[in-house]
């Protein structure tokens, strides 16, 4: 048999190299009772016949597809099952393993699993080994189901490279995209539409069993309605009823809820929009609902922009951009301003792990309740059309059939439609859309592989279509495409598991670690696996080892490079990371597989990562500071170890009691500020106090990220690496300081006017200034120091040289402003009514900034776009283009802080850069006119990073943050600090600093 698939991928080659190109349209999977779809019509089979007789289609026989056999034969194709000369295989789902050719190179390790290998009697038991197929294969997300189906198309690692001719080529439908990264063939919308009618029927049984017959009974399902066209008629007739008749009166006013942005959302309105709909918003909602006389002769369609109901946890505004790149800084409020005054909630919004849930489990009953008191059965009817089990939706559990298209929520009166093959309701126009959006791909495929278009020679560079194909390709010739490379481990952990069982178990991790996007990868029970199988195995490899630490890292972002690269490196410690971004864990972990796994969760869920608490030694907790508390519970909880790197809080520090109860650590203020200013600082202390004949009289510590000076040709002479809202926001803090005995309280209004112009630091060859920071007498009980000794404790922030005039000069034209929001029609705008926010009336620019320091003012706004440039002279070079408007209203500060996040933006090349310095003074008791000055200095340059290694931790604000983390939680994993140091502690013990 072995020699028999090499011959028959031979045989297929040469079939293809004499320019004809064979095309097959295979059988569906059996086991899919409604699949009834097809990749390909009649029709355009027989457009292709006419554009390129040198096509050759074969078609599998089929009763149940929507095209019957003959109107295939009809437009020029060929019924059969041998597909052995097939150079392209089409389908619409996954192809069933067993009529799938096994490769060569693989054969032997398979041979012992029947289920696994090649059918003889199945429909297609005759495929051309080194094909390209086409379908929704589930595969490019590491979907642990379908690894075996992957496994057909990619060697292992360890076979011979001598083999790849004859494996196939897969292309994925769903990596089909245009060039601004949107899908171009699917059935998204069809899922919407086919919702839609679902979910109005299953509605109207919903109202019937609380005894309201509602029009929505006459619904038509899709499946059994012959074509959409009829669905619609029936449809429109309902909506003439309701026009005339009105709902029922129990019901109250009926609203619908839409989710979504994509196709779904938009089959959804497009269906409804037969209906008498009237648009409302999110603010019209509880008058609507609570109006006695609201008119029933109208159905009321709210379709709820993520904008509405996903808001920061730090309330800044929601930006796209922002969500995207830091879901667990968002948190969903549609339980409480959008769910509970429903009739219906039809959602079509994508979800992965890591991203806020629409509704939790948890909000569910509070829901039901407001819900309740309102009336008119609200709330209790859902279709689910994304249907992502436990996930956006947490309460849904399973998705249904078109059978059996709904089920209610066990213990509650929520009544859910989660249909999953909602488009194969609608074959016939759902196929007739696929296959119209698929012709242009299938023409380039079919060129580059006869190598000829229109008679000449095919030139792919010149072919926009087949670089898309080529981005679509999974694998080919055996190997995993480029951005699919991480999956090889799947692949080879699936191949040893069929030698060795025991072998793939420690592959556990990562392959349930991957966000699936598909129910049976989410329902899957290997999701539910846990790290601690993979350790007991390696435990009975051999007594005499020791068992391995285990560091668990929550987080992916920024500083985590440095501290994965240290920990991973460091024998007899084992990491796990936990992050909501795959991307990045892949990363993260590439070419570290033996001493690092990773897990996708959603960091913002504790219940995600609860297990992985359990299962550690020590905790690193990377995620935003509102998080670091609950974190500090679990940790507390299981007896578990704690670092962070950020400032104490209220809420951490509340933990110290129960933590040194449980004989845990919770260490903080252990990255750059706080944490090297800290360990640095009482070393220095440490050594000045070792002198008998010496007492600290002055301490001062200055901080600061910045812009290396070659990238600090920017107005404010600064550029952000972090929020540039929480940058602005410190620029409105109060300070208390002391300074040559003197007490110094500095109101928030003052601040920027009372900067020190020139902070000298030891090696620096750049001038700098610098603002006090916050309360610096909370340092004396920090760092053991006498209030009543010191003549100057000031702990500040440094920048370079105008930053603070500068910013004064926006803060007085009112772009700090907080206390009203504003909507823009162009940036010019937001200057004029920021000042109008401020002042309250009319005001003059001129009248607001000091003559000397207006012409930097002036261009400094141009720069900004926020004056019209006219064609002036600017002082600095071009900066980037200014970004898209916010829609919504927003703050001045928001707005300003929105723009500066892309006109002061790191730009690829340009490096950061960290400068820390201490200044401490002693003297002598006994000779108080004797005193020594004592300084530290760490001036730190980021590399030359793209804009992708700048994300890898190739800034200096990533190695200071990042590698003082990694160096404390190894210290701590490694018992290097003192058994007596628990509880919510900051690095100020002498094992702390020295150990760490």
């Amino acid at each position: 048999m072995l020699r028999k698939v090499v011959q028959d991928g031979l045989i297929a080659r040469k079939g293809s190299s004499r320019g004809v190109v064979t095309l097959a349209i295979r059988r569906e999977d059996p086991s899919r009772v409604w699949e009834r779809r097809a990749p390909l019509t009649p029709e355009d089979v027989a457009e292709l016949k006419r554009k390129r007789p040198e096509v050759d289609v074969l078609v599998a026989p089929c009763h149940r597809r929507v095209f019957r056999g003959e109107e295939y034969v009809k437009a020029g194709a060929r019924l059969t099952t041998d597909f052995r000369k097939a150079d392209i295989i089409m389908g619409i789902k996954e192809i069933p393993l067993p009529e799938l050719p096994l490769p060569a190179s693989v054969f032997q390790l398979t041979s012992s699993h029947p289920s696994l290998l090649p059918s003889t009697d199945g429909p297609s038991p005759h495929i051309n080994p080194a094909a390209t197929h086409l379908m929704f294969s589930h595969t490019h997300k590491g979907q642990e189901y379908n690894t075996p189906l992957l496994s057909r198309f990619v060697a292992p690692t360890s076979s011979s490279s001598g083999v790849d001719a004859v494996y196939p080529r897969l292309i994925d439908y769903e990596l089909l995209t245009n060039e601004r990264g949107e899908r171009t063939v699917g059935f998204g919308w069809f899922a919407g539409a086919a919702g839609v009618l679902e979910s109005l029927s299953s509605l109207a049984h919903s109202h019937l069993s609380h005894g309201i017959a509602s029009p929505f009974l006459y619904t038509p399902r899709p499946h059994s309605s012959g074509s959409f066209r009829k669905c619609i008629e029936q449809l429109k007739e309902i909506g003439r009823v309701i026009k005339e008749q009105g709902t029922p009166e129990p019901l109250g006013p009926v609203i619908i809820g839409v989710t979504g942005s994509g196709n779904v959302s938009k089959g959804m309105l497009d269906t409804l929009a037969h209906l008498p709909v009237q648009h409302i918003t999110i603010e019209e909602l509880d008058a609507l609902v609570r109006n006695p006389d609201v008119d029933r002769r109208k159905i009321y369609v709210l379709h709820a922009r993520p904008n509405t109901y996903f808001e920061r946890i730090d309330g800044d505004p929601y930006s796209r951009e922002d969500y995207y790149k830091h879901p667990d800084m968002y948190r969903s409020v549609f339980h409480d301003k959008i769910y509970p005054y429903l009739t219906l909630l039809l959602h079509g919004a994508g979800w992965a792990p890591g991203f806020p849930r629409l509704v939790t489990n948890a909000q569910l009953p509070s829901v039901l309740a407001q819900a309740d008191a309102l009336g008119g059965l609200r709330g209790r009817n859902v279709g689910d059309v994304s249907c992502d089990i436990g996930g956006a939706l947490e309460f849904l559990t399973h998705s249904t059939t078109l059978s059996d298209p709904f089920y209610t929520v066990p213990n509650t009166p929520v009544q859910m439609m989660s249909v999953d093959i909602l488009p194969t309701s609608l074959p016939l126009e759902a196929s007739e859309s696929f296959s119209e959006r698929l012709m242009p791909y299938l023409h380039s495929l079919i060129s580059s592989t006869s190598g000829k278009y229109k008679g000449k020679e095919y030139n792919p560079e010149k072919d926009g279509y087949g670089k898309a194909l080529e981005e679509a390709t999974v694998a080919s010739g055996g190997k995993l495409k480029e951005r699919h490379m991480w999956l090889q481990k799947n692949v080879d952990g699936f191949y040893a598991g069929l030698v060795n069982p025991c072998a793939s178990t420690s592959t556990s991790v990562t392959s349930a670690s991957t966000p699936a996007s598909t129910p049976e990868a989410q329902a899957s029970p290997s999701t539910t696996s846990t790290l601690s199988q993979a350790t007991e195995v390696e435990a009975k490899k051999g007594d005499a080892t020791p068992a391995k630490k285990r560091i668990l890292m929550l987080g992916s972002g920024m500083v985590a490079k440095p501290a994965v690269d240290m920990i991973a490196a460091t024998p007899g410690i084992e990491l796990v990371i936990a992050s909501n971004s795959l991307e990045e864990l892949q990363t993260l972990t590439r070419g570290k597989e033996d001493s690092m796994r990773y897990r996708v969760a959603d960091v913002s869920d504790p219940e995600a990562y609860v297990h992985l608490v359990e299962e550690s030694d020590v905790v690193i907790s990377l995620l935003p500071v509102a998080f670091h508390p609950k974190v500090g519970e679990l940790c507390v909880k299981h007896g578990k170890h704690l670092v962070t790197a950020s400032y104490i809080s209220p809420q951490m520090k509340q933990l110290d009691e129960a933590a040194k109860a449980a004989n845990v650590l919770l260490l903080n203020e252990i990255g750059l500020d706080p944490g090297i200013d800290h360990c640095s600082a009482i070393a220095l202390l440490s050594q000045i106090r070792a002198s008998p004949s010496s007492e600290v009289v002055s301490f001062t510590s200055f901080c600061g990220g910045l812009p290396a000076p070659d990238a600090a040709e920017v107005p404010l002479k600064y550029k952000f690496s972090w929020r540039p809202a929480g940058v602005l926001s410190a620029a409105l803090n109060s300070a208390r300081f002391k300074i040559n005995g003197e007490m110094r309280v500095i109101p928030g209004e003052s601040l920027l006017k009372s900067s020190f112009p020139r902070v000298p630091v030891s090696g620096a060859t750049f001038g700098l200034e610098g603002l006090a920071n916050r309360d610096s007498m909370v340092y004396c009980d920090t760092y053991g120091l006498d209030d009543g000794k010191m003549r100057t404790i000031l702990r500040g922030t440094l920048r370079y040289p105008g930053f603070a005039q500068l910013m004064q000069a926006f803060k007085d034209l009112g772009l700090l402003e907080q206390s009203a929001k504003v909507t823009l029609n162009s940036w010019t705008d937001l200057l004029q009514q920021a000042m109008l926010v401020r002042h309250k009336d009319t005001a003059l620019l001129h009248d607001l900034v000091p003559s000397q320091d207006l012409p930097v003012v002036l261009d400094a706004l141009t720069w900004l776009g926020l004056l019209p440039s006219e064609g002036t002279a600017q002082r600095w070079p071009s900066g980037p283009h200014t970004p898209a408007l916010p829609k919504d209203p927003q703050t001045p500060l928001d707005l300003f802080a929105h723009l500066l996040a892309t006109k002061l933006r790191y730009n690829e090349g340009e490096r950061d850069m960290v400068v820390l310095s201490h200044e401490i003074v002693s003297r002598n008791p006994s000779n108080p006119s004797l005193e020594t000055v004592h300084t530290s200095t760490l001036i730190s340059y980021g590399s030359s990073p793209s804009e992708v290694t700048k994300h890898l931790g190739g800034t200096a604000m990533a190695r200071t943050v990042g590698i003082p983390v990694a160096i404390a939680a190894l210290a701590v994993a490694e018992g290097k600090v003192a058994s007596h140091v628990k509880g919510v502690v900051g690095p100020m013990d002498h094992s702390v600093y020295t150990g760490c």
